[in-house]
């Protein structure tokens, strides 16, 4: 199932959120390789029990999300500093750099309020200092603020992103 939540940036768009477990086989990605061991997409890299896909080429949050989708996942969520550190060595290896991406935070529902378009529980933070602090309506979530940690920024703003999918374990 999916929820429709409103969003808006400057006009009224919606995404869907997705439930953090799912429980039917049709929220996740199956491919199986010959060893029986569930596997990720070309082009997408496991970790745990999920895929990441970072694409350099800059989108705004809403269209950065939008692709996700289209790609059967979503902006990735971050639950742990293993993860947030696994992102963060995976975009610098694609990139060369740690480069400023958009992951699927945001409180354009309720300002203060962070969710994760996964529908995931929004359960690990590592915001960088001062932040967030919602200059100017700043309602989406990138990673690697001044190469670090992450940042509430205009979503608007073109950047590169990451995708994640959950795999059928």
């Amino acid at each position: 199932w999916k929820i429709k939540v409103p969003f808006r940036i400057s006009l009224l768009l919606s995404f869907s959120i997705m439930p953090a477990a799912c429980s039917s086989r049709m929220c996740c990605y199956e491919e199986v390789w010959q060893s029986g061991a569930p596997a990720c997409p070309p082009g997408w890299t496991q970790f745990g029990s999920r895929c990441f896909a970072f694409y350099i080429q800059a989108k705004t949050w809403i269209d950065a999300e939008t692709f996700c989708q289209t790609a059967g996942g979503n902006l990735a969520s971050i639950h742990s500093a293993v993860e947030h550190t696994f992102l963060k060595d995976y975009i610098n290896q694609v990139s060369g750099t740690y480069k400023n991406a958009w992951i699927g935070g945001t409180d354009a529902v309720k300002e203060g309020t962070w969710m994760w378009t996964d529908g995931s529980k929004f359960n690990y933070k590592i915001w960088n200092v001062g932040q967030p602090d919602n200059v100017g309506g700043e309602n989406c979530l990138e990673m690697n603020f001044l190469g670090n940690n992450w940042n509430d920024r205009p979503c608007s703003t073109p950047l590169s992103f990451v995708c994640s999918k959950t795999l059928c374990v």
